[in-house]
């Protein structure tokens, strides 16, 4: 027997989990060699079919995805068809909730639901002695579909050596706890099972240890990661000390919270932490309480922006907060307000997602008048309070927020345009997001750029202090000190002030700069840009001063 497993990843940046924890398992149980078979969905199909092949396997299990599901059936059905001896194995969460419509769809020989760390040895221990995988738990067949197993605690061992040097500087993901204490109707993690936790003393252990690995970012895939404040203090603060000690590299533990969650001592010791060392991802998904109580949130709204406004106000942790698009009681208008009180919070990013409804979910297996793509993602297309036609402009929006907030390329600009225009922040996404979608093909930053100062003119920003917020934007982004052609003047003028500045600042043998209206020099000064705003500092002097 020879165990070949893969993940088929989103992107190569990111290096699935579960076929790692799931090789140690194997072979701690069984003399089995594993290989691990490192590709992703944006490869093409015959390419990974030949690395699949490459590794000899007898037998080959696929971790399945939202994002890698349709992928992995063609090459299901490409090995079946070049070597129907290899047995093939799938699990993961998205064909753990869809056993009936997988089979009907991959020719896949197992089928294992819930966790894999004690079904997977277990079976393949059943087929190398000849005997019958019904009584495996979570082992399901064509003609015998089972319950999923029950999901054991996560462990810090299965991150071995061969994991840790894989990793090779790429994105970690890592789980201290599984399961999650809410049971939010268009998810999974809550569904059933009680959360389930790594010792604290390993978790930290592990948290250091992969701090140090050399990657740049340590992603947490706990679904909420602060549920027990106790758990959480010790983490943080033992992350917090080892950065101080020098046991940690340059790297930022993106966390999922719950933030309302947070009590005041937590924030406390948050508001000390190094700025950059934590991300937080906090999953409002609405402000509308009709919407809330369809989903089986239940948030104390008033304590949620406090708790919001307290991790903000320090400067140091990077915040992220998600809505969702289509959910149930969300009509636009409600949705714009959303949009409106998540925006005026000014996280440094505001996710906006689109329901998927995913396999399991108590969305998808109620009728609620939804319509959803019938292939993954199961994105929705329309609602009794949303139309298909809404939803499409809502696209545009995000892509607007994603390229011009999110990415902190104009957030200068951006606050100019709602101070002067008065508008809400929805209004203007919206309008922004309609002319990129006007357009067809990817937008290179000068032309975002130009775009955004035509439609910014066109409502009644002034020229002069349009022009001078999207100079600083550039410069305290863009390290090359290139400014596009409507943002340029008078450069000889430049030139004279620029040998001026470096006369003053030997230090700064070129200078990125550029004329400002009022005669003034803007110079970015930076050499490195802030960790959690990822800009850098840009002076302004009188030109005769420079």
């Amino acid at each position: 027997m020879r165990l070949t497993l893969t993940g088929l990843a989103s992107q190569y940046i990111h290096m699935p989990l579960a076929p790692f924890c799931l090789k140690k398992a194997v072979e701690e149980a069984l003399p089995v060699p594993v290989t691990i078979c490192d590709i992703n969905i944006n490869e093409p199909v015959e390419d990974s079919l030949a690395r699949l092949m490459a590794t000899e396997p007898t037998h080959i299990g696929f971790c399945v995805y939202i994002w890698n599901r349709e992928v992995t059936a063609r090459l299901v059905r490409r090995i079946k068809a070049l070597a129907p001896e290899v047995c093939i194995l799938v699990g993961g969460p998205e064909v753990t909730h869809s056993p009936e419509e997988t089979f009907a769809e991959m020719p896949c020989d197992y089928l294992l639901r819930g966790a894999g760390e004690e079904s997977l040895p277990s079976l393949l221990l059943c087929l190398m002695d000849g005997g019958d995988p019904a009584a495996i738990p979570g082992v399901c067949t064509r003609e015998r579909i089972v319950p999923p197993a029950m999901t054991p605690p996560p462990r810090s061992d299965l991150y071995d050596e061969a994991w840790h040097s894989a990793l090779n500087g790429r994105m970690v993901y890592v789980e201290t706890s599984r399961g999650c204490p809410f049971a939010c109707a268009f998810c999974l993690s809550g569904q059933k099972e009680k959360v389930q936790f790594m010792p604290q003393e390993e978790a930290l252990a592990l948290l250091i240890r992969l701090g140090a690995s050399g990657t740049d970012t340590v992603k947490l895939i706990d679904r909420t990661f602060n549920c027990d404040r106790q758990r959480t203090r010790y983490l943080l603060g033992g992350l917090m000390n080892a950065k101080a000690a020098g046991r940690i590299g340059n790297v930022c533990y993106h966390l999922e919270v719950a933030a309302d969650l947070f009590d005041d001592e937590t924030l406390d010791l948050l508001a000390s932490a190094p700025a950059g060392l934590f991300q937080m991802e906090a999953g409002l998904q609405s402000f509308h309480v009709p919407t809330l109580e369809a989903c089986r949130r239940h948030t104390d709204m008033p304590r949620l922006i406090d708790r919001l406004q307290r991790l903000l106000l320090p400067g140091n942790i990077h915040l992220h907060i998600d809505l969702i698009a289509g959910l149930p009681q969300e009509d636009f208008e409600t949705f714009g307000h959303s949009f409106d009180q998540a925006y005026e919070l000014r996280p440094h990013q505001l996710q906006l997602g689109f329901l998927k409804v995913i396999h399991g979910s108590h969305l998808r297996e109620s009728d609620w008048g939804q319509r959803f793509a019938p292939d993954p993602p199961y994105e929705v297309l329309s609602t009794p309070w949303m139309t298909y036609a809404q939803l499409r402009r809502l696209h545009g929006c995000a892509e607007a927020v994603e390229r011009l907030h999110n990415s902190g390329r104009f957030t200068r600009t951006l606050a100019l345009a709602l101070e002067h225009t008065g508008m809400r922040p929805f209004d203007l996404f919206l309008r922004l997001g309609d002319a990129m979608s006007a357009r067809q093909g990817r937008w290179s930053l000068d032309a975002l750029t130009l775009m955004v100062h035509e439609k910014l003119l066109a409502l009644g920003v002034p020229a002069d202090a349009l022009r001078d917020a999207m100079i600083h934007d550039r410069l305290a982004t863009d390290n090359t000190g290139y400014l596009p052609p409507l943002l340029q003047s008078d450069p000889e003028r430049l030139k004279r002030a620029a040998r001026l500045y470096r006369e003053d600042h030997p230090e700064h043998r070129h200078p990125r700069c550029a004329l400002l209206s009022a005669g003034k020099l803007a110079v970015a000064v930076w050499r490195e840009k802030h960790p959690v705003t990822q800009r850098g500092k840009v002076e302004e002097l009188s030109v005769a001063e420079a």
